[in-house]
């Protein structure tokens, strides 16, 4: 596993971790992505919903994984995979990492993670996040925990979660907290899908799962019921769950806080102030070629909202939210769209288009609602403040013996909810053997404030079997205003035995204000960790993954700043897994 990062950062680039505010969303996906690189997904056992589990693989691409299996037998290697249609060895060695083949013997899975990260080494316990995670899984049962503290938090229980699922037949039962996503997520959106690593509005996958991240915002605490009979899929969720709001002196809702965070008076006298009762259904056909869908979800609060813009706000203690969705398959291409509405007499929309060549591929996606559509568990979630949107995003790709280009690009997007610029970028990729370079130029921009033009160059060597460099140049120049941001980093990685090295030294360069850089560094598990700098600095950081045996892994990091004085900060994290 020395070269996951390396491997992950040379196919994806920045993409694997965001140029803008990491998010609730963002947290949950890179969970998800560390989970499945210890936790694998056999090909021989798992369903074309369960392969969706990988964020960027595409969904017709994962049912015909399933389709050939089912077919032509067993896949004795991952290598076979290269005989699906539409699989090509770039799309190959991105999904490697999360792949094995497996026996058929039923068996069990599980886990235990334990992780600490600190600001600053002298800030004490005020600095200290904690994250505590079980897992176990058998082949009709999967049951998890959580446990969460932000940084700055004084609570250590500041958020426990946990939840059990049980499958019998073609039924799922989940019982405790779970996460729904239905349709393109107009009605309900699982928050890694509202993640601003995903590009477009999103995909279908299972619509209804268990918490495996500290999602405070957006989680249901309840229960739900999923089964399927022929092309037919159906679901019911209810769930009692208590929320963060700021209160108005009389004790109505001013707004819903989605930030989980408890680290002053105002918040911690908002916490779960106001409690949320849901209903919601989901029920849908899927054929060959075409797919139909409905999705309703019905939340009643115990307060009151009297926001104080009433005009573009939700008003009063409960909202219903309906639509419908449809899918249609022909040739190279893929087209999707939902339509819903709520009792705040307003309309939402979502149309995507996906193509896929051999060596090409395209995206179109359209996404618009109303200011009075309000949808608490949807891709737009916020009740308050809200706005008449309309926006868009696209991408053109090709790849060829390993070379790619590609051009994308996207409107205000989900700016509410993802804090991510829109943004206009071309980017060039080329491997040479065990070389490989990317170019990324743009422009961003986000709401009224000031447009930047963006370049981004990265190149990464890889020597022999456990040794790979990789070298990250950015610049961020304002177009109107006289400020501009550079970053330089170096990524070292070193596999010694059962041991992962990972020593990455950065330079960030800012001259004005209202700019931030955003580079990588190695973390406690495999895929890293983000660094953003809104101020010079020098950065130098250290990080160490080891296995003990077969199930135990500990991760250290450690790094140092200098701005203008040294600061330090560190992480532990210890695994333990059985797969």
């Amino acid at each position: 596993m020395a070269l996951v990062l390396l491997l992950l950062l040379g196919q994806f680039g920045s993409a694997l971790f965001p140029d803008s505010p990491g998010t609730e969303g963002d947290a949950a996906l890179q969970e998800e992505v560390e989970r499945l690189l210890e936790q694998k997904l056999d090909i021989n056992r798992s369903s074309g919903r369960d392969l969706l589990a990988i964020p960027w693989l595409n969904p017709a691409l994962a049912f015909r994984v399933v389709a050939v299996r089912e077919s032509a037998g067993a896949y004795r290697s991952v290598d076979q995979l290269l005989g699906v249609p539409g699989m090509t060895p770039e799309v190959l060695e991105a999904l490697r990492p999360f792949l094995r083949v497996g026996s058929n013997r039923p068996g069990w899975a599980g886990g235990v993670i334990v992780r600490a990260e600190t600001d600053s080494v002298g800030d004490g316990a005020s600095g200290l996040r904690l994250l505590n995670r079980f897992e176990f899984q058998s082949t009709n049962v999967f049951v998890t925990a959580l446990q969460e503290k932000d940084k700055r938090e004084s609570d250590l229980s500041d958020f426990i979660s946990a939840g059990a699922e049980c499958r019998i037949g073609h039924v799922r039962l989940l019982v405790g907290d779970v996460t729904a996503g239905f349709g393109q997520g107009l009605v309900a959106s699982a928050p890694h899908w509202r993640s601003s690593l995903l590009d477009g509005p999103g995909r279908e996958g299972r619509s209804i799962r268990l918490v495996s991240s500290a999602v405070e915002g957006s989680y249901l605490r309840g229960g739900a019921v999923e089964g399927s009979s022929g092309n037919w899929r159906g679901c019911l969720l209810g769930a009692y769950t208590g929320r963060d709001a700021k209160l108005n002196c009389d004790g109505s809702v001013n707004r819903l806080v989605g930030s989980g965070v408890h680290d002053d008076s105002a918040s911690v006298a908002g916490r779960r102030a106001v409690h949320e009762a849901t209903a919601g259904l989901n029920l849908r056909y899927t054929g060959n070629r075409t797919g139909v869908g409905f999705a309703a979800e019905y939340s009643k609060y115990t307060r009151r909202f009297a926001p104080s813009d009433s005009a573009a706000s939700f008003a009063g203690d409960e909202v219903l939210v309906a639509g419908a969705n449809a899918g249609w398959k022909t040739g190279h291409y893929e087209l999707s769209a939902e339509v819903a509405g709520s009792s705040g007499k307003g309309l939402a929309g979502s149309f995507q288009m996906d193509g896929s060549w051999p060596e090409f591929d395209s995206r179109v996606a359209i996404r618009g609602r109303q200011a009075r559509f309000f949808a608490p568990h949807g891709r737009w979630a916020s009740l308050t403040n809200a706005r008449d949107r309309l926006d868009t995003s696209g991408r053109l790709g090709w790849h060829h013996a390993g070379s790619s280009v590609s051009v994308s690009g996207n409107t205000y997007r989900d700016y509410e909810l993802d804090s991510m610029p829109a943004r206009l970028e071309l980017r060039l990729g080329q491997e040479l053997g065990r070389f490989d370079v990317a170019l990324g130029t743009g422009l961003r921009y986000r709401l009224d404030e000031e447009r930047s033009r963006t370049a981004r160059a990265e190149a990464g060597a890889r020597v022999g079997t456990a040794t790979a460099v990789r070298l990250m140049l950015a610049d961020v120049y304002p177009m109107r205003i006289d400020s501009r941001g550079a970053a330089a980093s170096v990524l070292l990685t070193q596999g010694l035995g059962t041991a992962d090295l990972g020593l990455a030294a950065s330079r960030v360069s800012i001259d004005g204000s209202g700019v931030t850089m955003y580079l990588h560094e190695p973390g406690v598990g495999r895929i890293g960790a983000s660094l953003s700098a809104s101020a010079s600095c020098w950065r130098l950081a250290a990080g160490c993954g080891m296995r003990v045996g077969r199930w135990l892994r500990l991760g250290i990091r450690t790094g140092c700043t200098w701005q203008p004085r040294a600061t330090f900060d560190a992480a532990a994290q210890l695994e333990l897994h059985r797969s």
